[in-house]
């Protein structure tokens, strides 16, 4: 059985980013670059520190 808990959380210091509409997360060359259900396009400086699948996170160093 499967259970949707809610969105994953993007992590960066103290700021919280909801990926509810998020699709994809790629990450390289120092940004992570995320793309929503709708094909619109935002990137972010900094790099993955940590995947928490648990928690429903994922962390930016």
């Amino acid at each position: 059985m499967c259970m949707d808990m809610g969105p994953y959380f993007l992590i960066r210091g103290d700021e919280e980013i909801s990926l509810e509409n998020v699709s994809s997360v790629i990450a390289g060359n120092g940004k992570i670059k995320l793309v929503d259900v709708y094909g619109k396009t935002e990137e972010l400086a900094g790099a993955v520190a940590e995947i928490d699948l648990l928690n429903r996170r994922i962390v930016l160093a």
